[in-house]
């Protein structure tokens, strides 16, 4: 239905957004008159959805004449229709959609979204963004993810980081959160002998493991050895049998093996674990800013990157962005066309990232707004995004290799958490997977 600036209800974090956003909107207002732009996202959520619509009320205000006509989906709703609605030459004129072969990949493949180079370099978007994350929506003429023309950008991003609770390192007498991959060793030790759960964690649902896993392994990456796993994420090639995986799970198995885990770890979501741990239990978890919102919760929460072993100065952290903003072929003549461009470039604003942050999101362009940030963690979080982008050291969820590697991993880390499966097996069953994805599409 067409966009008509209800003032629904929403949560206090996101009220006021109207007054500071309006009044740091400086959009070129110069969109020609009686345009109607047709959006879709997947912000369903209550409070992102509180956040939009003020950011599109703030972008009708700065283009008189223009009208939005914004349809919300959820993530596997629009997944499951944008192609084929879009191949019909109905639906959106920029949208959300999914980065990687399945989604974004097919419809650059089959033309229905536009290339945007021209708009990144009009409104300086490699500048707000950095390469390691624009590279996540680029494609190539021969369907080379990772390289080769822009199709998108995206307003917000996210990262796999330590929490750390304070007191509970410092009841135990650890006096600092680890600097450095071996300190967080010790840490880990001295917790277990005194009797302290070093980790939080839950494997029965969502990903902690998964997270955990890829995290410490990239944090053994520097940047500038990056090559050979983004050739594995792109697609162009390479194994999962890396000494950094086969290191990274033979750890986790002497963990969850040796007691460092919270009592019945197996038998715990991620999502409940995670409450226990803002409740007090264990001194760690490693895991993604979605919870950042859940922390906060307990002020001797902080967070910071898995620390780096030594040697590595610019260490990898997991973590990508939210779904793209794209321009799709329904947009049919250049005014459309620019329009959606400014859309977009409101989307990755200063601007819009303030109104995220105020809201408690966790933005992937820099706020310009420092009171509007009100969450200590998220402080944390923005400057560790800034040093990944200045590092180009964002790096990758690993499932992204292949169709079904995130089931593969489901599938086989409960049995390497258990002892049933050696370290080896397991990296082996990744690879598997991999080469099996690697043959199916003639690499």
């Amino acid at each position: 239905m067409l966009y008509d600036l209800v003032n629904r209800r929403r949560p206090a974090a996101a009220r006021g957004l109207a007054a500071a956003a309006r009044a740091a909107l400086l959009v070129t207002a110069g969109a020609a008159q009686a345009q109607t732009l047709v959006t879709w996202d997947d912000y369903t959520d209550v409070g992102q959805n509180a956040v939009l619509e003020q950011l599109n009320k703030n972008f009708v205000a700065a283009h008189p004449g223009v009208t939005l006509n914004r349809t919300a989906r959820t993530f596997d709703d629009l997944s499951m229709t944008l192609k084929l609605t879009v191949s019909a030459g109905d639906g959106p004129e920029v949208t959300k959609v999914n980065q990687g072969a399945a989604d974004q990949g097919t419809m650059v493949k089959q033309k229905l979204l536009l290339p945007i180079d021209a708009y990144v370099t009009q409104y300086g978007w490699d500048k707000r963004l950095s390469d390691s994350v624009l590279a996540r929506m680029r494609w190539s003429d021969t369907g080379q993810f990772g390289e080769g023309a822009n199709y998108g950008v995206s307003g917000l991003g996210e990262m796999v980081g330590l929490y750390y609770n304070q007191k509970v390192l410092s009841d135990a007498g650890i006096a600092a959160p680890p600097k450095t991959f071996e300190e967080l060793l010790a840490d880990v030790d001295a917790l277990k002998a005194k009797g302290v759960p070093a980790f939080a964690i839950g494997t029965a649902k969502q990903h902690i493991a998964l997270h955990m896993m890829t995290g410490i392994e990239q944090a053994h990456i520097d940047a500038s050895g990056r090559k050979a796993l983004d050739d594995v994420i792109y697609g162009r090639g390479g194994t999962f049998k890396t000494q950094a995986a086969l290191d990274a799970a033979t750890l986790m198995q002497h963990w969850a093996k040796d007691g460092y885990f919270i009592d019945g770890f197996s038998g715990i979501a991620g999502n409940d674990a995670v409450q226990l741990f803002v409740a007090g239990q264990g001194a760690f978890l490693l895991d993604g800013t979605w919870y950042l919102g859940d922390m906060q919760e307990n002020p001797d929460i902080h967070f910071m990157a898995v620390p780096a072993p030594a040697g590595v100065s610019k260490p990898l952290t997991v973590g990508g962005i939210d779904l793209s903003w794209s321009i799709t072929s329904n947009a049919k003549d250049k005014a459309t066309q620019d329009l959606a461009a400014q859309y977009m470039d409101y989307m990755i604003s200063p601007e819009a990232a303030n109104a995220w942050a105020a809201a408690g999101f966790f933005p992937s362009t820099t706020p310009t707004d420092e009171t509007a940030i009100k969450s200590s963690l998220l402080k944390e979080g923005l400057a560790m995004w800034k040093v990944l982008g200045d590092n180009n050291a964002l790096g990758h969820y690993a499932d992204w290799a292949s169709p079904t590697l995130l089931k593969t991993y489901d599938d086989n880390m409960p049995h390497l958490l258990a002892g049933d499966m050696t370290p080896q097996a397991f990296v082996d069953a990744l690879d598997a997977d991999y080469q099996a994805y690697m043959k199916s599409i003639g690499k």
